[in-house]
């Protein structure tokens, strides 16, 4: 959990954040531009992956669960026509996560050190770096889909910032048209303030947002017997 840190004068901050998405647009990234696709994943590394689920069903049995949920999402995202990239921590030379890249269709890239925070501004500077607004989403939201992600995509042609809230306070994507750091600054992740602190942190950066309907994503024993109830396949290949 990363810990919350002080912000910068706001003003300094907001200033630098709006001549940062005037300077991307000047470079090429206009609100007419496709954004790139990020899905974030982890390696399926037992004891490292859904460990509060782990604690119900074992660090194994919570691997493979790990496993079919990503499977889920990711066939549910290979149909996007945007450009997609998996970002994954931990092993990216797993077998599994070729499986993965072929399964959505994606170039691999491996998440940096440091917290989520500091994962999510590597990846949307390397989209605008290559000329594209950046579009991340995680891996453990079962309804996920095509139709989402392009509801999303519309979206930025219009704001800054653009947040998929999930029901446990959190947000399952984020998509920024310019790096923002101070977004991600100080947040603490995994817990029920993270969506609250984002919305203040934009405020403070007077960025314009976008927020998608809200969806549901899996971290503990409740959710994956919800999952479960959407996908057989995902029941029989955790099972096995």
């Amino acid at each position: 959990m990363a810990r919350r840190g002080p912000l910068p004068p706001c003003g300094g901050c907001a200033l630098a954040t709006r001549l940062a998405l005037r300077l991307t647009t000047c470079i090429g990234i206009t609100m007419a531009a496709e954004p790139r696709l990020c899905v974030f994943a982890k390696a399926p590394e037992p004891g490292r992956v859904k460990t509060r689920l782990a604690r119900h069903l074992g660090a194994a049995a919570a691997c493979r669960a790990h496993e079919a949920l990503v499977a889920h999402v990711l066939d549910r995202l290979a149909g996007c026509a945007l450009t997609k990239e998996l970002w994954v921590a931990g092993d990216a030379g797993h077998p599994q996560v070729a499986v993965w890249s072929q399964r959505l269709g994606a170039l691999v890239r491996v998440q940096p050190q440091g917290d989520l925070g500091d994962r999510m501004h590597a990846a949307v500077s390397a989209c605008c770096a290559a000329g594209q607004p950046a579009l991340i989403v995680g891996s453990d939201l079962p309804e996920i889909d095509v139709p989402y992600i392009e509801r999303a995509a519309a979206a930025l042609t219009a704001h800054d910032l653009v947040l998929g809230p999930v029901e446990d306070g959190g947000y399952g994507l984020v998509g920024l048209k310019a790096p923002a750091p101070l977004l991600f600054r100080g947040i603490a992740w995994s817990t029920p303030t993270v969506l609250a602190e984002t919305r203040s942190r934009a405020d403070q950066l007077r960025l314009s947002v976008a927020e998608l309907p809200t969806t549901w994503d899996v971290d503990g024993i409740n959710e994956w017997r919800r999952f479960l109830t959407l996908d057989n396949q995902a029941a029989a290949r955790s099972a096995s």
